[in-house]
């Protein structure tokens, strides 16, 4: 069909407007051939009439139904108008920036902060392919990051525009998106770094301007680097072009580089006071703007970021100093005053402050540096020359110095920054990130905007031959003949300016001539280049020539065209920089040899041949290191497959979303975007596959072309058939390939065919209701005729006759019923009188009968009432008797308990009276040693001390004897009761004959310490504590004596170091006098003498503050020793009291007097030898309290050994019970298992590692391995083995989780390990003893509870692994579900016949698998989700464990649809919502079916997600419902939803954006998230209930078949 016939009544065309661009405006008139106007309505309602011919009529306007596509080359009509009306929709009504234009992405600067680039946004877009989900960086950026892992080859991301156009935050996000999903989880942190750099790198290179607050003004190629697995390993980074005019001159209202604001933001810090910094407004290159701040951003805390970046990146504060001291010499610089001499004469005058300041920052000669920034040399050819410098030149020379040591300093922190990003590891592949200044064009173009429209030529070219390459690539691919296509070919631009006799090599020529100008080169461009085509001289000024670009015309001012190209700085400033004190900026200047630029890979043709360099200075231009860097950056784009992305400015102003649709044309046009659109045009630029075209156009098929089963056929049969001209589209292999305008031709034709069907409807439907209507109407008026004429004929008949033998009729009738009834009575009256009668008889005989009965059955009870009577007395009798005997046996246990509590409670004495008597040793010891130390201070009264302490230590002798004696008769006994104890009965008098004995035995405080320690081992301990004591005491006074060592010989170096420093500080003393005779005229070194005796003071002030400091803490020492001393001596005193009272008891230890004099005197001998007694004192208290500490570990060690005498007090009493009750009951399992220490590997190897799920054993008892863990733990604790209880414990849980984690994508590995350590959990805590835990337990159970140890330690960390493993099993879970969810809960027609596929864009084909693949269904995921139920259940998992299982991975089926459906526009309409509710129902059925419909709560969100895509959405009602119904959605999803529901057909109307209003002022009161996303990660929190498990341990038996032969049951 011919693109005219479609100029028909009612549809819309775009004219041209100067303010909008376009306007819209409708046909009035069909349009014929032949006709020489069109007549059209605009929107305003004024008519207007276009003088056209069929080939220059105005564009056609696309349905509404295709406004708003993701991708422009979606629409049917692909021109200027469309591209613009399409993102202008997207950008103002749906607030949606980004939009796919074939290959590229074009990006509006919202000029907001979007909340569109959180890591749930990343985890979103990552593995999906790029049609599927709304249009972002992060598509593109996962495309790139796709395609090199599938196809192996190098990518690129090409990001360019203008100036604020937001070029800077897209490759930061791209690589942001590039950091998170390519985690190297190494150490090493290179994402992080990657990220850092680009702070600096804004600092150092961005400026504000009038278009853009952080505007980039330097190109950017930054290339990441990826290992073999695809994980960030480094990058790298390549600039170009540095404005570094900017340095020494901005704008009104524009800013110098962030880096100089940020320094004097933060001049008054410590670090940056030696740099002399003002405010920025005091220094003249960051002053010129008259604007130093700008909204919003803090340059302090700016600074702050700037140099954390850099220590993230391991550049050292060393580093950081020097960059800063450059920074601020730069600043300074500008400062420095150059005044006029004359004519032709300058000077600065020697004590100019800044240039002091910038003298000594860069560590030159102020003399040198006045010399040569006022005059030059000459070189003639006899001699040289120093000619003076006029006042502009020297200013140039000042301001050239600072460039070129600004692009030197730029250049050098870009090299250290690549050299922190570069990791240890071989490149596998990298994705390169082009950020770029787009196409500029100003009032005034110069020198940096020839080179920037340049570089974007040549972007340009490689830019159309890749979309040219695209297309012969699809066409080839689908058989489809390949026919030329004309596009625009930039090349002859790019030879006028780089060929041989072009721009740049003209400019290069006359910067070699000394005298060559502006005017003169100008003059050669008129000359040479004046009759070329896209050369133009303009006719009204002299200093300007125009370069037809590709995107528009620029008309360029050759002013200092040649200054820039030559960036001339005079060699005797470089020498002065070259002679530097300072090695930083030294090296900057050195001369280095040039190095020839081996270009690997693709090499590019150039477009001219190369010239070889005349001379130095040519060779060194910055046109032609351009053109070299420029050259290196094609030849690598061309070896990558490149992605771009085109930053659009929407507006001058900075205006959030708000659109000017004149500039956004004009950036059309320059970007690129147009002319792909028209190459697109020229060709078949709408592409459907079989499927899309038969699924969209199946309601032009006829009868007969519906039955065939061939849909490719079919497809082709009906465009035969609508589309007469064969030219207009094309068969491929997979793909249907149409003209512009044949898609609209085919909505027409459908929308027409929809509409004759819903004609016919509505002509059936309502002759149906009429007919109805009418029916009801004539049933009613047939009933009303029925009962008027009823009436009438009753009318009628009424008369007097006919009442009158109507009366006797009735009475007649009346008489004759009356007569018959009477008969019918009297009969009926005979017959029942008769029968009464003999009923009487009959009564009267049984009454007699009855007489007889009762009589004999009285006698009966009587008797058996005498019996029952006689055999209650009997039974009475019995339980009396049965009472006593219980009572009895009752009293019999009670005593034995009492004796048993006794006994316990005389333990409890003993322990006791062991502390007293622990305390009261300790006590005499203390004392002992407190006359020892009287008898060294005091030797006149040392014979009487000595005497006391013989006293003394004979008692203790006596004391001990008294202990070893009692102590073997208590072992004996215990012996004895152990033996009784071991037995299988203990008799009673046995019992009471062993407690009388031990009672006196013990009755004494000695005996029960004897007897206890017997229980221990003690005595040993007790025998062997002095040799101990002795020993310790000893090395403790080695260990003060060290440490007395170690602080003189800290003192010492200190005055050593004071000596040290004094004779440094006279050496520097001299050499400052010698220096100030020898040269008195540097007043710098002034200033470092001063310094250094400051810091000499400042050494000595320090050394005495030491010296005090530690004459201090000796006092505080002595103090505190004192005051021990006094303590001592008052505790002695104490005991000398008590020594009195006992002195009555010593006077039969005489005898050993002789023996403690001995050890007196070795002792006194010992403590002669101490240098310091209050040292001893410090290290005696020390010792005593860690006796104390080891006594407190005894007393708890015996209270454990009561505890478990009590327990076995307590078996043995239940043991006698049962014995007692059953003695001839046979002996069964105590449900444990015994193995031996060094099988503890093999249990561990056979039963958890080595072990299958699906095995014959566990199938029949599934958590058969807790069981016999549990039964393994109980033997030991049984056995009070802690060391084997603790071992066991540590194996179990190590090896479950390594096996877990080798295992971690096995699920029935990880169930079943789940449910083992759920049932090890429970038996733990129901065999703990706990009475929380022990309530419902069966006694056999109480009695299998722990005994010994208390494992609630262990249980805690049982319970954290039973998480580890719930979560990795969840997680795995996930994973098997991920792929699956989208195309079954999105994509897939579970309701036949009502999805029509829209028309898409090339995104969405070349994404797409063109085979005709079977799609994941959500049969599919209940078929999943059933195996993982059968898994779970054939576990034996708890059903709320299970229960919370599904829970989880419904949220993530639903979180995933959700986030899926929010990112994709495509996706949100009214049929995609009824296939959406379907699905859920299938998933209520399965858990119905599983009785889990308590979990579809999870899917809430994604249910009403659902109910909102199918609700009216126009009235304030339908607004009020969805507040009330969407209570899981917070506003940022539905807003979403709303601004991003897109019809189908159209019959639909989109959501108004009041209505979306109305909603959002309707909720605002609501609190609640603003994510946009949903956390796919989030997990509920588990828990595990404890149930308490039926089986007893004693009845389970170990299978064969796991190989534990060496556990024996016990």
């Amino acid at each position: 069909m011919a693109l005219v016939q479609l100029y028909t009544r009612y549809n819309r065309v775009w004219i041209p407007d100067e303010e909008h661009v376009w306007k819209s405006a409708e046909i009035l008139r069909d349009f014929h051939d032949g006709d020489d106007r069109l007549q059209l309505l605009l929107e305003d309602g004024t008519e207007y009439t276009v003088d056209s011919s069929p080939t220059k009529l105005p564009p056609l306007r696309n349905p509404d139904i295709l406004v708003g596509e993701n991708d422009l080359t979606a629409l049917s009509y692909l021109h200027e108008p469309a591209v613009l009306h399409n993102l202008r929709v997207r950008f103002l009504e749906f607030r949606i920036i980004y939009t796919y234009c074939g290959i590229i992405l074009v990006a509006l600067n919202p000029y907001k902060q979007l909340s569109i680039y959180g890591d749930a946004i990343i985890h979103a877009y990552s593995g999906q392919n790029m049609g599927d989900m709304d249009p972002h960086i992060f598509a593109v950026a996962e495309e790139a990051y796709k395609q090199m892992a599938r196809n192996q080859r190098n990518q690129s991301i090409i990001i360019s525009g203008e100036s604020g156009a937001g070029k800077t935050v897209s490759a930061r996000y791209a690589m942001r998106y590039f950091a998170v999903v390519s985690k190297s989880g190494s150490k090493t942190q290179v994402e992080d770094k990657v990220l850092a750099s680009n702070p600096i790198t804004e600092a150092i290179g961005n400026a504000k301007t009038t278009r853009n607050d952080n505007s980039s003004r330097f190109g950017k190629f930054t290339e990441i680097s990826f290992d073999s697995r695809y994980r960030i390993i480094g990058a790298n980074m390549r600039t170009y072009l540095l404005e570094k005019s900017r340095v020494v001159f901005q704008a009104y209202n524009e800013r110098n580089y962030h880096i100089f604001y940020q320094m004097c933001a933060c001049a008054d810090l410590p670090q940056f006071k030696a740099l002399q910094l003002m405010s920025a407004e005091e220094f003249h290159y960051t002053g010129m703007g008259c604007d130093i701040f700008i909204e919003g951003v803090d340059d302090r805390k700016s600074m702050e970021e700037t140099q954390r970046t850099f220590s993230l990146l391991g550049l050292n504060e060393d580093f950081q100093s020097d960059v800063f001291k450059v920074l601020a010499a730069i600043l300074h610089m500008g400062n420095v005053e150059i005044k006029s001499c004359g004519d032709d004469r300058s000077s600065i005058s020697p004590s100019d402050t800044h240039l002091l300041i910038v003298c000594d920052l860069l560590g030159v000669r102020a003399d040198k540096l006045v010399q040569w920034l006022c005059n030059r040399r000459l070189v003639l050819v006899a001699e040289k020359v120093v000619k003076p410098l006029h006042k502009d030149r020297a200013v140039n020379s000042r301001d050239a110095l600072a460039k070129r040591i600004y692009a030197y300093l730029f250049d050098c922190i870009i090299n250290r920054i690549n050299r922190a990003l570069q990791v240890p590891g071989k490149q596998h592949a990298f994705i390169g990130v082009l950020d770029i200044y787009g196409f500029e064009t100003f009032d005034i173009n110069s020198f940096e905007q020839f080179c920037i429209n340049y570089a974007n030529e040549k972007l340009q070219q490689q830019f159309n031959l890749h979309v040219f390459k695209l297309e012969q690539e699809e066409y080839m691919k689908e058989d489809i003949p390949w026919t030329l296509i004309d596009f625009y070919d930039n090349q002859p631009a790019i030879d006028l300016i780089e060929a041989k006799m072009g721009i740049l090599d003209l400019l290069n020529e006359e910067c070699l001539f000394p005298q060559g100008t502006d005017q003169s080169w100008l003059q050669k461009l008129y000359n040479y280049l004046g009759s070329k085509p896209l050369f133009e001289r303009p006719k009204l000024s002299n200093e300007t020539f125009v370069i037809q670009h590709f995107a528009d015309k620029v008309e360029y001012h050759c002013k200092d065209f040649l200054e820039k190209n030559r960036d001339a700085l005079y060699e005797e400033l470089v020498e002065v920089m070259r002679d530097s004190q300072f090695p930083f900026l030294a090296k900057f200047f050195q001369e280095e040899e040039q190095k020839a630029l081996n270009i690997r890979g693709i090499k590019v043709k150039a477009a001219r041949p190369g010239v070889k360099p005349a001379n130095k200075q040519l060779r060194t231009s910055v046109g032609d290191k351009f053109c070299s860097s420029l050259s290196l950056l094609m030849a690598t784009l061309n070896a990558t497959t490149p992605h771009y992305v085109r930053c659009i400015k929407p507006n001058d102003e900075k205006l959030p979303f708000e659109y000017d649709s004149r500039r956004v044309v004009q950036q059309l046009r320059a970007c690129g975007v147009l002319e792909t659109i028209r190459i697109s045009a020229q060709s078949y630029p709408s592409r459907w596959t079989y499927s899309e075209f038969y699924n969209r156009y199946n309601v032009l098929m006829t009868n007969q072309e519906a039955g065939f089963n061939d849909k490719m056929q079919t497809c082709k049969n009906v465009l035969q058939r609508l589309i007469q001209d064969s030219n207009q589209y094309k068969f491929g292999r997979t793909k249907i390939f149409l003209r512009a305008g044949q898609v609209a031709f085919l909505e027409k034709l459908r929308l027409d065919q929809l509409r004759t069907a819903c004609i016919t409807i509505q002509k059936h439907v309502r002759g149906w209701s009429q007919r109805k209507k009418y029916l009801r109407m004539r049933n009613a008026a047939i009933t009303l005729q029925q009962y008027i004429r009823g009436k009438k004929t009753i009318r009628k008949a009424v008369s007097a006759a006919n009442l009158k033998q109507a009366w006797a009729a009735v009475l007649i009738q009346r008489y004759w019923r009356g007569f018959r009834i009477w008969k019918v009575y009297e009969t009926k009256m005979t017959t029942l009188q008769s029968e009464i009668d003999r009923v009487i008889i009959e009564k009267q005989n049984m009454e007699k009968t009855f007489e007889a009965s009762s009589k004999e059955q009285k006698e009966k009870y009587d008797q058996a009432k005498l019996n029952l009577l006689e055999e209650k007395e009997i039974q009475k009798r019995l339980s009396k008797i049965a009472e006593h005997n219980l009572d009895i046996q009752r009293q019999d246990h009670e005593k034995e308990l009492r004796s048993l509590k006794e006994e316990i409670r005389r333990l409890k004495e003993e322990r006791v009276g062991l502390q007293m008597k622990l305390d009261e040793d300790d006590r005499v010891e203390t004392d002992l040693r407190d006359q020892v130390t009287q008898l060294t201070k005091h030797v006149k009264v040392i014979p009487e001390l000595r005497r006391d302490l013989s006293n003394l230590q004979n008692q203790k002798n006596t004391v001990d004897r008294k202990m070893k004696q009692q102590s073997e008769e208590a072992r004996a006994s215990l012996n004895e009761i152990s033996k009784l104890l071991a037995g299988s009965i203990v008799e009673e008098d046995v019992l009471l004959r062993l407690t009388a004995n031990t009672s006196e035995k013990t009755y004494e405080a000695e005996d029960l310490l004897a007897a206890f320690d017997c229980l221990e081992k003690a005595t040993r301990t007790l025998e062997s504590h002095r040799k101990e004591q002795k020993a310790i005491y000893e090395t403790q006074v080695e260990g003060f004596k060290m440490k007395v060592d170690y602080l003189q010989n800290e003192n010492n170096s200190l005055q050593n170091l004071f000596t040290e420093k004094s004779s440094i500080a006279e050496t520097i003393r001299q050499e400052v006098c010698r220096l100030s005779s020898e040269n008195s005229v540097i007043p710098e070194l002034k200033g470092q003498i001063s310094e250094l005796q400051r810091q000499s003071k400042d050494y000595e002030a320090l050394i005495e503050k030491q010296n005090k400091d530690l004459a201090e803490n000796a006092e505080e020492i002595k103090s505190v020793l004192q005051k021990k001393i006094e303590e001592e001596s008052s505790k002695r005193r104490h005991f000398e009291e008590q020594a009195e009272v006992l002195e009555e008891d010593k006077k039969d230890l005489q005898g050993k007097i002789k023996d403690l004099q001995e050890d007196s005197d070795h002792l006194s001998r010992q403590l002669q030898m101490e240098r310091d007694a209050k040292i001893r004192l410090r290290l005696e208290v020390t010792q005593l309290s860690s006796d104390n500490i080891e006594f407190e570990e005894q007393l708890d060690q015996k209270d454990r050994l009561i505890k478990r005498l009590e327990n076995q007090i307590r078996l043995e009493t239940a043991h006698k019970d049962e014995k007692t009750s059953s003695s001839a009951s046979p002996k069964g399992y105590l449900g444990m298992l015994e193995y031996k220490k060094e099988d503890q590997s093999k249990l561990i190897q056979n039963l958890i590692l080595d072990l299958k799920p699906n095995g014959v054993a566990v199938n029949m008892i599934p958590v058969l391995p807790a069981y016999i863990l549990f039964m393994c733990v109980r033997h030991a604790d049984y056995m009070n083995d802690e060391e084997k209880l603790m071992s066991l414990m540590n194996a179990i849980i190590s090896n479950v989780k390594r096996f877990t984690m080798t295992h971690q994508n096995d699920l029935v590995s990880l169930s079943f390990w789940l449910c083992n350590m759920y049932q090890l959990l429970n038996c733990l805590k129901q065999y703990s003893g706990d009475e929380e835990f022990s309530k419902q337990s069966t006694p056999r159970q109480v009695k299998n509870c722990l005994q010994n140890f208390d494992l609630s330690d262990h249980r805690q960390v049982v319970s954290d692994l039973a998480i580890c493993i719930y979560h990795q099993f969840i997680t795995t879970m996930e994973n098997a579900l991920a792929t699956a969810i989208v195309p079954a809960m999105l994509e897939h027609e579970s309701l036949q016949g009502i999805f029509n596929t829209k028309p898409t864009g090339f995104r969405k084909h070349s994404s797409k698998n063109n085979d005709d693949t079977e799609m994941c269904t959500v049969s599919f995921i209940i078929e999943r989700l059933s195996r993982f139920h059968t898994i779970m259940s054939h576990h034996s998992m708890d059903a709320n464990l299970i229960k919370q299982v599904v829970k989880q991975l419904l949220f993530y089926i639903g979180a995933t649809t959700v986030n899926h459906l929010l990112l994709s526009k495509n996706m949100c309409s009214c049929s995609r919502g009824m296939q959406i509710r379907c699905n859920i129902s299938y998933l209520e059925e399965w858990l119905q079916e599983k009785e889990l419909l308590s979990s579809i709560d999870t899917l809430q969100p994604l249910t009403q997600a659902a109910w909102l895509l199918q609700v009216s959405k126009t009235t304030d009602d339908d607004a009020k419902a969805i507040v009330e119904k969407c209570t899981e959605l917070n506003m940022v999803q539905i807003v979403k939803i709303l601004n991003s529901y897109t019809p189908i057909d159209g019959y639909e109307k989109r959501v108004a954006s009041s209505f979306v209003r109305k909603v959002q002022s309707l909720r605002q009161d609501h609190d609640g998230s603003a994510q946009l996303m949903m956390d796919v990660r989030y997990r509920f929190p588990v828990t595990f209930p404890f149930y308490l498990s039926p089986q007893a341990l004693e009845l389970l038996k170990v299978p064969n078949s796991l190989h534990l032969e060496f556990l024996n049951m016990i």
